[in-house]
């Protein structure tokens, strides 16, 4: 666990923002600063934040640099750990110049991801395509859901608890559906779970990533795998989350097959759930 991941953890991200800003449940007036939000805007999803007016969007860290005005994330992650007392890890000066590039390379993707989204402004088609499984402006905007370039494939930032790991590209037609980022362009050199709101116990381990959003839309804490293969990265990932699990495997043989695994890998925390859907399970 990096400073960033620790930080995130250990500071309640309402505790930052309620020190520049008047928390009103779950919304705030926007702490970007050259942003004045008369009507608040920005939202907070438990481990990040974003403002459905201007775009911000960051974890504890993120919301400590743009206030202070910190260009390099490490310098904002160091002051924030001293202000609340963290103790942080030993790091030597290469572990701590991979951290730094980890997560210059997770800005890079959040750029990528946000351009995306505003591409859907060009291609109404894709913005239909989202809305058709569920995902409406709201939701498009709040996971950053998007278009490529030519309006062809839906865009899926690849989320790890606030963080952009990759973009996944949904083709509308043709085969095959989707393409992940091969696993050495993700920041730490592993696919991570997908993660798109904060984790808390009793959150539903699913395969598919459009499934993850869908029950992480209707306000429940959702894991996606990404497919039928759970790695050991992904089994010591699930193992530092708070149990239980509910595991709902895809309703065919495959998907049945890859869930009673994940329970035997995870037992006693992870139960698993009948996979009784309806006739809408197969359009993701």
């Amino acid at each position: 666990m990096n400073v960033f991941e620790l930080l995130r953890d250990q500071v309640p991200i309402e505790n930052v923002v309620g020190r520049y800003s008047e928390v009103r449940g779950s919304k705030v007036h926007c702490v970007a600063p050259d942003h004045q939000d008369l009507d608040p805007s920005m939202h907070l999803y438990g481990d990040h934040t974003y403002c459905f007016s201007c775009g911000f969007h960051g974890d504890v860290t993120d919301i400590y640099a743009t206030v202070h005005g910190l260009d390099r994330p490490i310098e904002a992650a160091l002051d924030l750990a001293r202000e609340y007392a963290i103790q942080l890890p030993k790091q030597d000066p290469e572990a701590q110049k991979r951290t730094q590039e980890c997560r210059e390379k997770e800005d890079l993707y959040l750029r990528q991801a946000q351009a995306c989204h505003r591409a859907l402004g060009r291609h109404p088609k894709v913005g239909e395509w989202w809305k058709g499984r569920g995902f409406g402006e709201e939701f498009q905007g709040r996971f950053l859901l998007g278009a490529n370039k030519s309006g062809t494939e839906a865009v899926i930032p690849y989320w790890n608890r606030g963080r952009v790991q990759g973009l996944i590209r949904r083709r509308l037609a043709g085969k095959p559906k989707y393409t992940y980022p091969e696993v050495t362009d993700f920041p730490k050199g592993f696919r991570p779970l997908f993660i798109a709101s904060s984790v808390r116990a009793g959150a539903f381990l699913v395969e598919g990533i459009v499934d993850a959003l869908a029950v992480a839309a209707l306000g429940e804490s959702a894991i996606g795998v990404g497919g039928t293969g759970i790695s050991e990265h992904q089994l010591r990932e699930l193992e530092r989350l708070p149990g239980p699990f509910y595991v709902l495997p895809d309703a065919d043989e495959e998907g049945a097959a890859a869930a009673r695994q994940w329970v035997r890998h995870l037992y006693p925390k992870a139960l698993l759930c009948p996979a009784e859907y309806g006739r809408e399970a197969s359009r993701a």
